[in-house]
């Protein structure tokens, strides 16, 4: 009777553990999922219980696993290559402190906190501007530029690509290779420079300053003039910069495409436009970045993509 028991109960357990097996179908999905958030594959098809892939995207995305990952991606689109040293990485540990504490992604830009440059801790300070990362003695540093006159020209760049993707491709044409003041100036380069909706030596002036030389250089804060920008804003600071920058569709824009990317490896197309367009609606909403990253995860089409 007791083997006859024994036997029952197997049965009964192999059949429970089949009903509730992912199917085919749930296993691709949970992979892709898996590879994109860098989270374990094995540990998510375990953790479904029944329920279907992209029902555990959100609580996916609070894995250690999944905020590290995006983190590094956010890093690699902010910077073109690695820092020279840690003070010079504050940028995934200001994603994985906005990530982890659920703060709204504007913050990552306009957050009032401290990087620490010898261990990259990051604390909370009210006191302090609300510059996000672009604040941290290490990035600004890292940004210094070359400029003779100490514009911080690069700085300013670096800030307009990471909150709303502006591209620029230096001047063939400027052979000289002139970074004074005049230089810029010539007709080859003042359209960037100068004239420009988002002009670079605009920008730069409302930054800090490189002062000194060499290993000794640093940036430091002076005063500054309000510049027309953005087809007839007039921005007062480096911290009025970002916030117009932050209140921008392109802020949207460049977000959604960034989740896009992160979460296909490739540039959104144009017969993706709906899907896109619902990313944009729901960080608009809520301004979570994880809003926005579950819009394609969890939308039908992503795991049907999948071979």
């Amino acid at each position: 009777m007791d083997a006859l028991r024994r036997t029952l109960l197997v049965n009964l357990l192999a059949t429970a553990a089949l009903a509730q097996a992912p199917d085919e179908a749930a296993q691709r999905c949970t992979r892709r999922i898996s590879q994109t958030l860098g989270v374990g594959y094995r540990a998510s098809l375990t953790s479904l219980a029944g329920a279907t892939p992209q029902a555990r995207v959100r609580t996916w995305l609070e894995s250690r696993d999944a905020i590290t990952t995006f983190a590094g991606f956010i890093n690699s689109r902010f910077n073109s290559q690695p820092g020279a040293n840690l003070a010079e990485e504050g940028v995934p540990a200001a994603v994985r402190f906005i990530l982890t504490n659920k703060k709204p992604w504007k913050e990552l830009f306009v957050g009032r906190y401290k990087i620490n440059h010898t261990n990259n801790q990051i604390t909370e300070d009210a006191t302090l501007p609300a510059l996000g990362y672009f604040g941290s003695l290490g990035w600004q540093k890292r940004y210094l530029g070359n400029a003779p006159d100490g514009l911080m020209l690069a700085a300013g760049y670096r800030t307009m690509q990471n909150v709303v993707g502006f591209k620029l491709i230096p001047s063939p044409q400027n052979g000289e290779g002139d970074a004074t003041a005049t230089g810029r100036e010539r007709a080859e380069c003042r359209g960037c420079h100068f004239d420009s909706p988002y002009g670079l030596d605009l920008v730069a002036r409302l930054l800090p300053r490189k002062v000194g030389m060499g290993g000794g250089a640093r940036a430091e804060k002076v005063p500054v003039t309000p510049q027309t920008l953005f087809n007839g804003v007039q921005v007062r600071d480096h911290e009025h910069l970002i916030q117009v920058l932050t209140a921008s569709d392109a802020f949207l824009f460049r977000t959604c495409r960034l989740a896009f990317e992160f979460v296909s490896g490739r540039a959104e197309s144009a017969c993706e436009a709906p899907m896109f367009d619902r990313c944009v609606d729901a960080f608009a909403r809520t301004g979570m970045m994880q809003d926005a990253l579950a819009s394609y995860l969890e939308d039908p089409q992503y795991c049907e993509a999948v071979p």
